[in-house]
C-alpha cells in the first residue's frame, strides 16, 4: 500500500497539479464514504481513498470496533508552489459544522514527498474522529489530539505486516537495558525527530500497544482511553492504571512493559530458515581457515581437501568447531536440509577424529543431494507461485475494487501516456 502512494505523490510533484484552486467536482469517496478526497489526479484520488479506508481498519481492529463513523475525513492534495515554501506540507484540524464536526487533511507535494507521511496522518484523523464521536466539538474548543504513542504504534505495526519483523531492533534495546521510564517515555514528543528515535519509539510503542490489547478485555479497554483521553488530567500514566488496573502503575507497568519488549526480541529465537536460508548458512561452513606454518599464514581448505588439511596441528580443533556449529545449524534448518546437515554432522565428527577412509564416496553422495534439495526447493516455491497466480479454485472478492482501479488506469494510461504516466514508468523500475 505504501508504494502507490509514495509514486502518486511523486508524479504530483513531477507537475501532475496546476497551481490553483482545485475543481470541486474532482472528488472520489472511499468505500464507506468516510473519507472525500479532493484531486486533480484520478490515480491519487483512488489511491488515497483505498488505504485510508486500510488505515482506518488498522485503527477499528485494535479498539475492537465496528464502523460507525460520524465525522467525515476531507483530504485535499495540491502541488505545492513558491507561496508554500518554509509552510509544513500537511496540516491537520477538526473543525464544526452545522451537522457536528468534520476533519480536513490539507496536503501540499512540493519537491520531497516523503516529507509527507500520509498514513500517520490518517491514524490521528481517525482517532480523533473516534475520540469525539460522542461529544461533538464546540466552537472555540481547544481539541487534544489522540495519544502520541498509539499512532506510533499502529504505525509501526503496520510496517512490521508490511515489511517483516525487525527483531535486531528489540534485541539491542533488550541488551542496551536503558529503556526510559515509561512516564518519560508517554510524555508528549517534539515534533521533529530523528529517523533513529523515531524507529525506537514506534518500536517501544508498538510494545505497549501489544502488551495492553493482550490483557483481558483490553481492547475495549484501550477504546475507553482513547474515548477519554480529550477530558482527562494530561497524565497519561494515571489514566493508563484507571482503565488497566491489571497492570498496575509505575514500577509494575514498567515491568509488563520491559517484558514485552523482551518477548519481541525473541520472537524469531524459534523460528525456522527457509530452504534458501539455510543454504546460504551452510555454505561458508564448508570451508575452513587453517594455520598452515609457523609464521601463522592460513589457507581456505574445501571440506573435500581433507588430505591437504588432516595434517595440519590445528586441524582438529578447527572440524570440532565446526561440526558444533553444523550441529547449531540443523536445529533452525529447513526440513528439506535434515539429511544433508545429518551426513555432514556425521563427516565433520570423523574428520576430527581423524578417520577419512571411505569420505570421498560419502562427500560425493552429500553434495549430489544437496545439489537436488536446492533444485527442488527453487521448483516448489516456482510452482507455488504459479499456482497462486493462475490456479486458485475462487476468488476471495477482497481485492475486486483494487483490481477494477487498476484496470481502469491500465486501459486510460493505453488511450493517453501523459508526462505523469511516462514519470511513472521510469519510476517503477527502483521500486
Amino acid at each position: 500500500m505504501k508504494m502507490p502512494l509514495w509514486l502518486a505523490a511523486c508524479a504530483l510533484a513531477a507537475g501532475g497539479l496546476p497551481g490553483q484552486a482545485i475543481d470541486l467536482r474532482a472528488r472520489s469517496e472511499s468505500g464507506s464514504k468516510q473519507f472525500v478526497v479532493y484531486s486533480e489526479d484520478v490515480r491519487v484520488r483512488q489511491r488515497v481513498a483505498s488505504f485510508a479506508e486500510t488505515a482506518k481498519s488498522d485503527v477499528l481492529q485494535i479498539l475492537g470496533e465496528s464502523d460507525f463513523w460520524r465525522a467525515p475525513v476531507v483530504i485535499t492534495i495540491e502541488r505545492a508552489t513558491d507561496l508554500d515554501r518554509g509552510e509544513p506540507p500537511a496540516r491537520l484540524r477538526l473543525a464544526e459544522t452545522q451537522p457536528g464536526f468534520k476533519i480536513e487533511i490539507q496536503v501540499k507535494i512540493g519537491d520531497d514527498p516523503s516529507a509527507v507521511n500520509l498514513h500517520k496522518l490518517l491514524l490521528r484523523a481517525v482517532l480523533l474522529e473516534y475520540a469525539y464521536r460522542q461529544t461533538g466539538v464546540n466552537a472555540g474548543q481547544p481539541i487534544v489530539e489522540p495519544p502520541w504513542w498509539i499512532v506510533e504504534g499502529l504505525y509501526a505495526m503496520a510496517r512490521r505486516r508490511e515489511q517483516g519483523a525487525e527483531n535486531a531492533l528489540f534485541r539491542q534495546l533488550v541488551e542496551t537495558n536503558k529503556l526510559p521510564p515509561i512516564e518519560n517515555f508517554l510524555a508528549s514528543k517534539p515534533d521533529e525527530l530523528g529517523p533513529t528515535a523515531l524507529a525506537v519509539d514506534g518500536a517501544l510503542a508498538m510494545c505497549l500497544l501489544d502488551l495492553l490489547t493482550a490483557q483481558p478485555g483490553g481492547r475495549a479497554d484501550l477504546a475507553r482511553l482513547v474515548r477519554d483521553w480529550p477530558r482527562s488530567d494530561g497524565d497519561p500514566v494515571a489514566l493508563l492504571a484507571r482503565n488497566f488496573p491489571s497492570l498496575g502503575a509505575g514500577p509494575n507497568l514498567q515491568k509488563w512493559w520491559t517484558l514485552s519488549l523482551a518477548r519481541f526480541a525473541a520472537a524469531d529465537r524459534y523460528q525456522g530458515l527457509t530452504a534458501e536460508e539455510t543454504e546460504r548458512a551452510l555454505a561458508p561452513l564448508l570451508q575452513l581457515e587453517m594455520v598452515i606454518n609457523k609464521a601463522g599464514e592460513k589457507k581456505t581448505f574445501a571440506v573435500g581437501e581433507y588430505a591437504q588439511y588432516l595434517k595440519l596441528p590445528k586441524s582438529s580443533a578447527v572440524l570440532n568447531s565446526r561440526h558444533a556449529e553444523i550441529v547449531g545449524l540443523s536445529t533452525r534448518a529447513n526440513v528439506l536440509y535434515r539429511a544433508v546437515l545429518a551426513d555432514y554432522e556425521e563427516i565433520f565428527s570423523r574428520l576430527a577424529r581423524g578417520k577419512a577412509r571411505g569420505l570421498g564416496d560419502r562427500l560425493a553422495k552429500v553434495e549430489e543431494y544437496r545439489g537436488l534439495v536446492r533444485q527442488q526447493s527453487t521448483q516448489v516455491a516456482d510452482y507455488l507461485n504459479w499456482f497462486e497466480a493462475t490456479q486458485m479454485p475462487s476468488q476471495s472478492g477482497v481485492f475486486d475494487s483494487y483490481l477494477k482501479t487498476a484496470n481502469e488506469l491500465d486501459e486510460q494510461d493505453r488511450r493517453q501516456r501523459g508526462p505523469i504516466g511516462r514519470y511513472l514508468d521510469q519510476l517503477e523500475p527502483e521500486f
